[in-house]
């Protein structure tokens, strides 16, 4: 996730009162566009680099008008921060809602997250955050890190963590996990592959799960 890894833009991604749609049809539809566009883009950037990318490029491969794409994102930079913050919330979110439960099951919410995000989010999961970008995301950044090192930190002392450290272990996942995505991610066994990958280098033997 700190792999992948906001704007002053509206987080609906409308930016115009004027453009809003009434008919829920036509709202139905303007969705459907903007996330064809946040994916379109977030494979162009994955594949070309953020600052190889023009609007213009993303416009034909999208074959969308400028003034839609304007109505959505306030510029090309705004476009990135669309794309990269929610991966940072999601998790966020998601990791927050293991507060509680079983050690075990805590460190599983953890190493299946990013499949989850990957199924979701796509080719976002894989991006690095641009410099220029952080800035703009880094509350929901941060807030990310603060939720993935307490979920950590409340199972460090059960002895489950291989290196025996919450620090450790979260430097561990910034550093690899997305990696492990990027590397099984087209297998037909990716969630297997990728599990049984983090948990090995994360968990100690008997805290491993059998079941996929």
């Amino acid at each position: 996730m700190e792999s992948v890894q906001a704007s002053a833009g509206a987080q609906s991604g409308t930016h115009h009162d004027a453009d809003r749609p009434r008919s829920p049809r036509i709202a139905a539809r303007r969705a459907r566009m903007r996330e064809q566009v946040l994916k379109v883009a977030a494979k162009m950037f994955l594949d070309k680099g953020i600052e190889n990318v023009s609007v213009e490029e993303i416009l034909l491969a999208a074959d969308l008008a400028r003034s839609t794409f304007y109505s959505f994102f306030e510029s090309k930079r705004d476009l990135v921060v669309q794309i990269l913050r929610p991966v940072f919330e999601d998790g966020a979110i998601f990791l927050r809602s293991l507060a509680g439960r079983p050690p075990v099951e805590i460190m599983y919410g953890v190493i299946d997250m990013f499949p989850m995000q990957w199924e979701k989010v796509g080719d976002a999961l894989l991006l690095r955050v641009p410099n220029a970008e952080f800035e703009l995301i880094a509350e929901a950044h941060n807030a990310y890190v603060t939720a993935l090192n307490r979920c950590l930190v409340s199972v460090e002392a059960t002895g489950i963590l291989r290196n025996k450290s919450a620090a450790h272990t979260q430097r561990l996942i910034a550093r690899s996990a997305v990696d492990v995505v990027r590397v099984y991610r087209h297998d037909p066994n990716f969630k297997q592959l990728y599990r049984s990958t983090m948990e090995g280098m994360l968990l100690v033997d008997h805290a491993h799960r059998t079941a996929a």
